[in-house]
């Protein structure tokens, strides 16, 4: 169950570090010791929350049908000089002092004029190009770019563009949805069956932030000390996450961590907190299943097992890959919380929509 876990934790403590979460007193740094876990549970029912109720409007929605007819758009060949948005079809050399450097070099590359892709110049130095047409950009690499060896340096980009297409977005009408949404048959159909898309979601995590409020509320109202090996493993696992999505766009995790506005330390003291408070909710959430006496019957894993069944085959094969302890805890988790929700004092408000 691991896997299935420690996706969810990734999400939480991200939206958590983005809201300050993490630095309430509930989650207070913790430091590396030899402490003991133990609970003495607060009050888990009625607790008082305040929700909003999600709602999409007409202009979300057009956005949205924006971003979908974009997705169908095509890019057609222009006999023409080249301008903003239009895509270009390059081959370029990057060189320093006469050298072409690593990483510098491609051909038969999209490049949309505008997009920001590269560094300033060069784009806006290919306005106005014409297939066939070569180009020297003399530019500077910034000073804060990433590879030390070019930061701030002069350079010079060799370019020669292949093709300038255009490109057409097709309209939402009858004849677009009747070939790409057969099912649905109309544009209105189509739109509010894509209006309710996005209701779900903002539903579903209007629902996430609502149960994080109320497990948070529940452990500030008990008495808990946490295992370090349970934080430290937490910790570990995010700061692992972190790591690997900065390396996906050639970061390192300080740099990341300047993304969300903070240096390492204090990113890491952050991840650490939010670690702290999610062994919190987990001792909170077993509680909780054993006061009720809540009980996993076969039918929980079979659903559990549905529900996952992009990753696991049946449910022996969730099992045997996830650990019976693991799935057994997860339904327990799941039910615990839902003992909360169902007993909580919820007001439910309309005016601000739940942000996508």
């Amino acid at each position: 169950m691991r896997k299935l876990l420690t996706a969810g934790l990734a999400g939480m403590a991200a939206v958590m570090i983005m809201t300050g979460c993490g630095a309430k007193d509930e989650a207070k740094t913790a430091t590396k010791s030899d402490a003991k876990a133990g609970i003495v549970l607060g009050e888990y029912k009625n607790v008082s929350v305040t929700v909003v109720k999600p709602s999409v409007s007409d202009e979300e929605l057009d956005a949205r049908i924006e971003t979908v007819l974009g997705g169908y758009a095509t890019w057609d060949a222009v006999d023409r000089a080249a301008e903003e948005g239009d895509r270009v079809n390059i081959d370029y050399k990057g060189l320093k002092d006469g050298v072409a450097f690593e990483g510098g070099t491609a051909e038969g590359y999209n490049l949309v004029l505008g997009s920001g892709s590269f560094i300033d110049g060069f784009e806006d130095g290919l306005i106005g190009a014409a297939a066939g047409e070569q180009r020297n950009l003399n530019l500077t690499f910034p000073e804060n770019y990433q590879s030390e060896e070019l930061a701030g340096q002069d350079v010079v980009f060799e370019v020669t563009v292949n093709e300038v297409a255009e490109k057409h977005t097709p309209e939402l009408t009858e004849a677009f949805v009747a070939e790409n949404f057969p099912d649905l048959g109309t544009v209105d159909a189509y739109k509010e069956d894509l209006r309710q898309q996005m209701l779900d979601s903002k539903q579903q995590q209007s629902d996430q932030q609502r149960n994080a409020e109320l497990l948070s509320a529940i452990v500030e109202d008990s008495e808990i000390t946490c295992a370090t090996e349970d934080v430290d493993e937490i910790y570990d696992q995010q700061i692992n996450y972190y790591t690997t999505m900065a390396s996906l766009y050639g970061l390192e995790l300080a740099d990341y961590a300047s993304v969300m506005g903070m240096d390492e330390d204090t990113f890491r003291t952050e991840v650490r907190n939010i670690a702290e408070l999610t062994v919190k909710q987990n001792m909170v959430l077993d509680e909780v299943a054993k006061k009720e006496g809540l009980k996993v019957e076969d039918a929980d894993r079979q659903a559990l097992a549905e529900e996952y069944k992009d990753v696991y085959e049946s449910v022996d094969d969730m099992i045997e890959q996830a650990g019976a302890e693991n799935v057994d805890r997860a339904i327990l988790s799941e039910k615990a919380l839902q003992v909360i929700v169902d007993n909580a004092d919820i007001t439910t408000v309309d005016g601000i929509d739940v942000a996508e």
